[in-house]
């Protein structure tokens, strides 16, 4: 088996539990659903039946999804522009991944995939018979396997899906895993497309060529690196949260269904030909003095219970982004740096920063490609967001307990939130406006 081309690497294997999490919440209720007992186990004797219509009933509160996209569009308020440049990289800089894409559009979806996996590749590629060079945004579970030695990175390994038309128009995607080391790459795909797409299949090269590149054209952006390839995705936290909302809604459309379902209670009474008809202009009547015939309801307590429970968890997502909004102070020692360094957790100003820089040697490389003298690849201009000064996270605070303390209603919360900067009201929202 470690012999097999699609057999994932350590860092790709440690970081898969906490991206499924992330991919699945970004994919919204229907992923949510379709990913089954992983996020929404069966609870002990309960039905298959049951639980399928637990499940179905079950919508998620996307925080997550949300404040990922309101934090990716602050510092696009105006703008990526490539600035001091040759000609060539800024006509390339119009249609950066020959799909039609700019290279502004391109950085907001690199800072989306930061913010979500804290982890993304530019593979910087370019055809076999020559042509213009192009970027290829590779996400951290596509790059499952990368090796390095003294001189740097020595060979990747990328999942992919390649289609492949069928017939006249038919089309089908082929699970492909494309190599590529300091002197050459090949593209490999399974001999059996349905077995072959699992690790242990037999997988076959079907296209290999050369370069000339002298590396390997890949450029890492990683915010809170844990190990050679490795991140802790920075809003990780916050997706937790969200998926322990999605299992307390579960439970609280459940016992909603319940409740609104109320059960006729019948005692000693004797009923002829086991028959009795229930309904308005109908009497019932009984000769045993202890006979009883009742609606038995719930008593609300629990389900008032599980409506705070949900209100306090989607209070918590709504300010849990503020820290990666916060300024963080310039004046401090060596050793401080040392343990922020080696923190799981990053701002948006350093997301942005480790954005640009990424991209700008991705440029580079796309310069060298083409032969350009040095400097004419230019540099990016993104605007500078705000950060909230520790002013601003010590009201949000303030307000967060004042809310879970019943002090101030949800509404007036969300808007002083709102009324601060701290997050936008689109990151509040979700598939489910209220808990039920």
């Amino acid at each position: 088996m470690s012999e097999s081309i699609a057999i994932p690497g350590v860092a790709n294997r440690a970081m898969a539990a906490e991206l499924d999490l992330i991919a699945d919440l970004m994919g919204g209720t229907t992923a949510m659903r379709r990913a089954g007992q992983r996020w929404l186990p069966r609870e002990a004797a309960e039905s298959w039946t049951a639980w399928r219509a637990r499940l179905n009933r079950t919508v998620l509160f996307n925080g997550f999804a949300r404040t990922v996209q309101t934090l990716a569009g602050r510092p696009f308020q105006r703008p990526v522009t490539l600035v001091d440049c040759a000609d060539e990289m800024a006509r390339l800089a119009t249609d950066i991944d020959r799909q039609g894409t700019t290279i502004g559009a391109l950085a907001g979806h690199l800072l989306q995939a930061l913010l979500t996996d804290g982890l993304v590749h530019i593979l910087v590629d370019r055809p076999t018979r020559g042509g213009r060079p192009y970027f290829v945004v590779v996400r951290a579970t596509q790059l499952i396997g990368a090796r390095r030695d003294a001189d740097g990175l020595s060979e990747i390994r990328i999942r992919e899906l390649q289609t492949r038309p069928v017939g006249r128009f038919g089309e089908e995607q082929v699970p492909s895993i494309r190599r590529i080391d300091r002197t050459g790459w090949d593209v490999w795909q399974p001999v059996n497309a349905t077995a072959g797409a699992a690790v242990g299949g037999e997988w076959r090269v079907v296209a290999e060529g050369r370069h000339d590149f002298g590396a390997v054209p890949l450029v890492t952006m990683n915010t809170a690196p844990t190990g050679f390839m490795k991140a802790r995705p920075p809003l990780i936290d916050l997706a937790w949260l969200n998926l322990a909302h999605w299992q307390s809604s579960s439970d609280q459309r459940h016992i909603l269904h319940v409740a609104r379902v109320p059960i006729l209670f019948a005692r000693a009474l004797q009923v002829a030909d086991g028959q009795m008809e229930i309904g308005p202009n109908r009497l019932v009547s009984a000769d045993d003095p202890a006979a009883d015939l009742r609606f038995v309801e719930h008593s609300g307590a629990a389900i008032a219970a599980g409506r705070q429970d949900l209100v306090d968890l989607e209070d918590r997502m709504a300010v849990l982004g503020l820290d990666m909004l916060r300024h963080q102070p310039g004046d401090v020692t060596a050793t401080a740096r040392a343990i922020d360094a080696a923190q799981t957790h990053a701002t948006l100003s350093a997301i942005v920063q480790v954005l640009r820089d990424g991209m700008g040697g991705a440029l580079e490389i796309m310069a060298n490609m083409m032969d350009l003298p040095d400097g004419s690849a230019g540099s990016l201009v993104m605007s500078q967001q705000s950060p909230v000064r520790d002013g601003g996270a010590a009201e949000a605070d303030l307000l967060l307990r004042a809310r879970l303390a019943g002090e101030i209603s949800q509404s007036a919360f969300l808007g002083e939130i709102e009324r601060r900067g701290i997050l936008g009201a689109a990151s509040i929202g979700g598939e489910m406006p209220t808990a039920p």
